[in-house]
């Protein structure tokens, strides 16, 4: 059984506030707590159905709990998890942790949706594309709908919230590829080897203070009658187009 101790730790952390003074953040569902198992994250609490059949392999010093379905769906921050979740601790990582020769980086500008943020994540991890680069008002990446919809991915990708202009001027030496509507196309964009891929906000598109860094303005054609692309699509699509030309 958790003690009332616990309950309350898990509890917090379903806010931002809570898994800031923790350091802590909650894994929920099958999918992300067997991504743990081979990430380097390390969990402190794992929180199971008691019905279930195939138990995780979880390290000695984990505490594991058992609980009946509707306690684990209680303590849940997502309404349709009824497998667990883990209590995990958090990583944040410094700029020189990143290496930015010979690979492409993702760069979000006020990305604000944690569904948008996590099917990024999951979308950079299936290309290839390892870290990734945040502005200081984008939504928080441990949020717990952000790390659901990375379906694990986003304990394989090295992140970093900055000031982006501070940050493109550390790094003039390398291209910032932006995603804007007056772009050339996609399709005959010759992609360079290094550098970065900018993506704006969700409705605002890349902020104005933010546009005299970009060396290279990019734009998926419109074919159809559609007024827009979702953001999270739109990063798919410039990245399988990335990886058709390398």
């Amino acid at each position: 059984m958790l003690t009332n101790k616990q309950i309350k730790l898990i509890n917090s952390l379903h806010a931002k506030k809570g898994r800031k003074d923790t350091n802590l953040f909650l894994v929920e569902g099958e999918k992300g707590i067997y991504e743990l198992q081979t990430s380097h994250y390390h969990i402190k609490l794992m929180v199971l159905n008691e019905t279930l059949a195939n138990i995780p392999t979880v390290h000695s010093n984990t505490e594991v709990c058992f609980l009946p379905e509707t306690e684990v769906v209680k303590l849940s921050s997502l309404t349709n998890n009824a497998y667990g979740f883990a209590v995990v601790e958090s990583i944040f990582y410094e700029e020189k942790a990143f290496s930015f020769l010979d690979q492409m980086t993702v760069v979000l500008d006020g990305v604000r949706d944690p569904g948008n943020l996590g099917t990024i994540i999951r979308i950079c991890d299936w290309y290839g594309i390892t870290q990734m680069i945040l502005s200081e008002d984008s939504t928080e990446y441990y949020n717990p709908k952000v790390v659901s919809a990375s379906m694990g991915s986003f304990s394989r990708i090295k992140f970093l919230y900055t000031d982006l202009a501070e940050f493109f001027q550390r790094h003039s030496d390398l291209p910032v590829i932006g995603a804007t509507l007056r772009g050339q196309s996609i399709y005959s964009f010759q992609f360079p080897t290094e550098g970065f891929i900018l993506m704006g906000n969700e409705s605002l598109g890349i902020r104005d203070s933010i546009l005299p860094y970009i060396k290279d303005d990019i734009t998926i054609p419109r074919i159809g009658e559609a007024e827009s692309l979702n953001v999270a699509i739109s990063t798919g699509i410039i990245l399988d187009n990335l990886r058709r030309n390398h």
